[in-house]
């Protein structure tokens, strides 16, 4: 697949979740208004999009994280990229690196339609915005863009002391 980093080789690595990253969305519903009545239906919703999403990316880390594992170890004791296919789908680690496949896919799909329904702008209010903006920080690979992954990140934790403020 296109979309997962190759781990041929000892000095490439699939992204690790940051702490960060795992404390932002599983921490994101608690970023709802504490006066949830009174809170747009629309912050709700995208809250919740955006939590969704957040979970998606997380389990998406996590298989693409044992596939590269289950991969270098292939590589490592069984010469994995010199077999023929025939030969790869005659070891049983073959069908767990197919299933991993196969619920990616599906993963990839849910996550993309989740990110279709997130509105890049007019967050009605602050905890919209900082959902959005966690998001974001998924989609910025800190190694590509280190700039505005630090401006992400920090904006990220300026707007939830401000919400957690006010």
């Amino acid at each position: 697949m296109s979309s997962r980093r190759k781990t041929e080789g000892d000095g490439l690595r699939l992204p690790e979740l940051s702490r960060r990253a795992v404390m932002g969305g599983t921490s994101l519903i608690a970023l709802a208004p504490k006066h949830a009545a009174a809170a747009p239906a629309a912050s709700d919703e995208t809250v919740r999009w955006c939590a969704r999403w957040l979970s998606l990316d997380a389990r998406i880390a996590r298989l693409q994280t044992r596939w590269g594992q289950l991969e270098t170890w292939l590589a490592r004791e069984h010469r994995w990229f010199s077999l023929t296919p025939e030969q790869q789908q005659a070891l049983p680690w073959a069908r767990e690196l197919h299933d991993i496949d196969g619920c990616l896919d599906t993963l990839f799909e849910q996550r993309a339609a989740l990110m279709e329904r997130v509105p890049p702008a007019g967050a009605p209010d602050l905890s919209s915005i900082i959902a959005r903006l966690a998001v974001a920080e998924r989609l910025t690979w800190q190694e590509d863009h280190p700039e505005a992954h630090a401006l992400i990140v920090g904006s990220l934790l300026d707007l939830r002391a401000m919400f957690q403020q006010g």
